[in-house]
């Protein structure tokens, strides 16, 4: 076929047998027929992984850390500091053992974590600061610009969860949430949830990700890791490259 005649559209399929019209109609045509990009948000309506994600917010494992100060655990800390090349340049570690009353018992490591005379390090719901109450991605508007998506099942501790995920789709959007995912149980239980964030103010830009992984104990859930990596650049200070992880042992 000549220079003048029809390409085939993004399905592969060429059009014949048309009659000779004008351009103009003729690629009206080629859209009415399929050869459109798909609108936006058409892949983003699973219903499933909307009604999980309901359960996904700054609540999503509250309960897991609401009697912390009055349950008797131990848990390892450490924290990593790195270059801007990635090579880790200073580490801190220390062990805790806090009674039920919310004291610490003993407090024994490496840097000024264990060996300042400050207050020990406490265990704190991360997820309360990542996310709001509200996230962006189930707003009816600002949703549209998430790929939400239902990626299968799990088992955690012997019950099964469902893995979903909601993913930034424009990455020079304003919104800071960028990537959230959890194992949700059918019942809106969340055993592990990640959050991606990223902020930009005129005082310092920050790129941060959280994940809580919780374990059945007494009759609900509890601890048992957090992690945080958190890289601040604050204009004319260079950049900042943080990671914390908490490994957590409740007592009986």
């Amino acid at each position: 076929m000549g220079s003048g005649g029809l390409q085939p559209c993004a399905g592969g399929r060429v059009l014949s047998g048309l009659p000779r019209l004008p351009v103009r109609l003729l690629l009206l045509a080629l859209l009415l027929v399929g050869c459109a990009d798909p609108a936006p948000g058409a892949l983003d309506g699973d219903p499933e992984a909307l009604r999980l994600l309901a359960f996904v917010d700054a609540s999503a494992v509250a309960d897991a850390f609401a009697d912390l100060d009055s349950t008797a655990y131990d848990a390892d800390l450490v924290v990593t500091q790195f270059a801007p090349d990635g090579r880790p340049i200073g580490r801190e570690t220390v062990s805790l053992q806090r009674r039920a009353d919310g004291t610490a018992v003993e407090r024994s490591g490496t840097g000024t974590l264990a060996e300042g005379d400050d207050e020990a390090p406490a265990l704190r719901d991360p997820i309360a600061q990542a996310l709001s109450d509200d996230p962006p991605y189930l707003d009816p508007v600002a949703g549209e610009a998430y790929r939400r998506t239902l990626l299968g099942d799990t088992t955690i501790s012997g019950a099964r969860f469902r893995l979903v995920e909601a993913v930034l789709t424009d990455a020079g959007s304003e919104l800071g949430v960028r990537r959230v995912w959890a194992a949700v149980a059918d019942g809106g239980r969340v055993a592990a949830i990640e959050v991606e964030r990223h902020t930009r103010s005129v005082l310092f830009d920050e790129d941060s990700r959280v994940r809580v992984d919780l374990a059945p104990h007494a009759g609900g859930w509890a601890p048992r890791t957090l992690a945080t990596d958190t890289q601040t650049d604050v204009p004319l200070s260079g950049a900042a490259h943080v990671r914390t992880e908490w490994t957590v042992r409740m007592g009986e």
